[in-house]
């Protein structure tokens, strides 16, 4: 499994835009079975620089799915919803370790 971090601000006065976005983008995650594992509001930093106002996080079974999404003509015809309502965007893709075991490992012994 993989994880994309989504973190971004919705520019003052798009936020019209970005709501059709989401309403169009979410069966189209659903096609290619991606999980939207949180979606919201940043509340508060603990640690760290992070100014974005809202972060989400979607899962999919590998990066090929991500790659599909990508490429999906379905989903170039909407990111444009995105690009223009959306400013300050970081998009992080997540390869998660199976146990924080495996991390230690990886971490010690190299990559």
């Amino acid at each position: 499994m993989i994880v994309v971090l989504n973190l971004f601000d919705v520019i003052p006065g798009q936020e019209a835009v970005y709501a059709e976005y989401l309403r169009l983008v979410q069966p189209i995650l659903d096609r290619m079975n991606a999980r939207v594992l949180l979606y919201g509001l940043t509340r508060y930093v603990h640690m760290g620089n992070c100014t974005q106002a809202y972060c989400g996080l979607i899962a999919y079974e590998g990066l090929d799915d991500l790659r599909r999404l990508s490429h999906d003509p379905q989903f170039n015809e909407i990111r444009r919803l995105r690009d223009t309502a959306t400013t300050n965007y970081v998009l992080t893709t997540i390869e998660s370790f199976p146990s924080m075991a495996d991390a230690v490992n990886y971490l010690e012994n190299g990559r």
